[in-house]
């Protein structure tokens, strides 16, 4: 949808994403409830690196290296880009790692984060997972459903690998000691297809950023975009996801896909049929990450700034200003999200509520291959959490 260039460039966006926004609410039916809470008051934390003070209980860096693949013996570090919970441990993703989940326990009556394990649960090298970054746990009989996808993107030189839109399913018995089975992988490229015409069709320029070896003329490559968190509502079929990059008038989209298991039982990736599309502004942030959170009925979100292209020859590259930030949202589309917490020198990749309890942790990566920062360290930090109180005043985003 194109719009006048008299406007100035600001304001242009803000009016083009304003009709965007309409043209979403129309073609999937209208504002759609992801849970149910009130709003409330809320103070901001700041969260730093090495500093365990309140609300933050524990940190640890839990860095390990490991083999990327099962050809490959040369090792890499863990690369935190999601986190999950279950009977003590925190199941752990890595970009880096296509074959291998990763455990870490958590003691919460100690608050002692304990060393992290890697478990390789893909054997078939067709089938591995480049740049995993979500990961979403369901409730089976006897177990858990373990999904991961990939960010859907491409890579730094603009190569839509196949790995990249891989999405995975396995049935994790346990923990410790770790028994995953029943093992499969589809291609999730019909999700990224849909999203593009969603974003043809209202004007959404895709991500680009800065890649000093491309081995084309210009070195902002095509990266498409970034599918980098996935949870499941608390009620209904279908899975909600959140991403980092492209933005829309500075605000984040998340889409709800249906038809996740019916894709798996019949080996068919046009059973995943994205069904709603929107946004929300999380101050000019994307999503890294974000999960259902029971015990304060909403939802947890992760955000951070991205690189985008470098326009300068002087600019400093990759920025240190990601501006991490952690979010509480409702779950209803015309609520804003609350910030809770800011990352002076962290930048989070993933969160995810311990249980039933009142701790939540979130993961931050120091590096990222794709965006040109090498320094990978993982470090979970645990931060006391039990939601958002009365409201006074405006946050600051």
């Amino acid at each position: 949808m194109a719009h006048t260039s008299t406007i100035p460039g600001t304001l242009r966006e803000v009016v083009h994403a304003g009709v965007v926004f309409a043209v979403l609410a129309a073609a999937f039916g209208g504002p759609r409830a992801y849970a149910q809470a009130p709003p409330g008051r809320h103070t901001v934390a700041d969260i730093r690196f090495g500093v365990i003070e309140p609300p933050v209980v524990a940190q640890r860096d839990i860095t390990i290296r490991a083999p990327t693949r099962n050809q490959e013996p040369s090792e890499r570090s863990l690369e935190c880009s999601g986190l999950a919970w279950r009977e003590g441990h925190l199941i752990v993703t890595s970009d880096r790692h296509g074959h291998t989940l990763f455990t870490c326990p958590v003691d919460l009556k100690t608050l002692s984060i304990g060393r992290c394990r890697r478990h390789v649960v893909i054997l078939n090298e067709q089938k591995l997972l480049d740049d995993a970054e979500c990961i979403a746990l369901g409730n089976t009989r006897g177990g858990s459903i373990v999904y991961v996808l990939c960010s859907l993107s491409n890579d730094n030189r603009e190569l839509p690998l196949p790995k990249r839109r891989h999405l995975l399913r396995l049935e994790l018995r346990g923990v410790s000691p770790f028994q995953a089975s029943r093992l499969a992988v589809l291609d999730a490229g019909t999700v990224r297809t849909a999203l593009s015409s969603h974003f043809d069709a209202i004007g959404v320029r895709p991500y680009r950023t800065y890649y000093a070896a491309s081995p084309g003329r210009g070195r902002n490559t095509y990266r498409w975009g970034n599918v980098e968190g996935m949870t499941f509502p608390p009620a209904g079929a279908d899975v909600l996801c959140g991403m980092r990059n492209p933005l829309l008038g500075g605000r984040a989209f998340l889409f709800a896909v249906r038809g996740l298991e019916e894709a798996f039982t019949t080996n068919d990736p046009r059973r995943l049929k994205v069904v709603d599309l929107f946004t929300l502004d999380l101050g000019r942030r994307g999503i890294s990450d974000l999960c259902w959170d029971e015990r304060t009925k909403g939802y947890l979100i992760t955000a951070a700034k991205s690189n985008g292209p470098k326009l300068d020859k002087d600019q400093p590259f990759p920025p240190n200003t990601l501006d991490s930030a952690l979010f509480w949202w409702s779950g209803r589309k015309g609520d804003r999200p609350v910030l809770f917490a800011k990352a002076t020198d962290m930048k989070l990749e993933a969160v995810c509520r311990l249980g039933s309890s009142r701790f939540i942790a979130i993961g931050s990566d120091e590096g990222d291959v794709s965006e040109g920062r090498e320094q990978r360290q993982t470090v979970v930090t645990i931060l006391d959490f039990t939601g958002i109180r009365p409201a006074v005043g405006r946050s600051r985003q």
